[in-house]
């Protein structure tokens, strides 16, 4: 579509929400929104999430991590290191352990294998050259 459909399925969505009664205006004058708010029906939208974990230990067949949430063994984790390479590894296992015994805080033990050691070599070697190491990763959590 181009802009100025977009602009008109805008216009036509406008019109029938105001007739369905979809848009919910706030009383007296309590509106600080531009743009008028939408009830939806099912209320739910799917939000890709990539949260951050700590290293445990890093080798050059895989990587050790803690994370909040539970990965199973197949999963696979995309390692980034800065904003120049990537690395994979595959869950090999996971298991609930306490991270920290001052806090009493339990996390999970996530221990992924890379591709290669080839690759695995690299990323070590790229790791320990960094001063200012920034590490992401972002896998997909199942919450099941």
């Amino acid at each position: 579509m181009t802009v100025l459909e977009w602009q008109e399925e805008y216009k036509n969505l406008l019109k029938s929400g105001r007739t369905a009664g979809e848009i919910v205006p706030m009383a007296d004058g309590m509106e600080r929104r531009k743009n008028p708010r939408f009830k939806l029906k099912t209320g739910y939208v799917w939000i890709k999430v990539e949260p951050r974990f700590q290293v445990v230990d890093v080798s050059v067949t895989g990587i050790s991590l803690f994370s909040d949430f539970q990965f199973q063994p197949g999963n696979v984790i995309t390692v980034t290191l800065g904003k120049a390479f990537s690395v994979e590894a595959t869950v090999i296992d996971c298991q609930l352990v306490v991270s920290d015994e001052m806090f009493f805080e339990n996390k999970y033990l996530v221990r992924g294998e890379f591709e290669g050691e080839d690759i695995g070599m690299q990323f070590l070697v790229m790791i320990k050259e960094m001063d200012d190491l920034e590490i992401e990763f972002s896998a997909v959590v199942d919450q099941t």
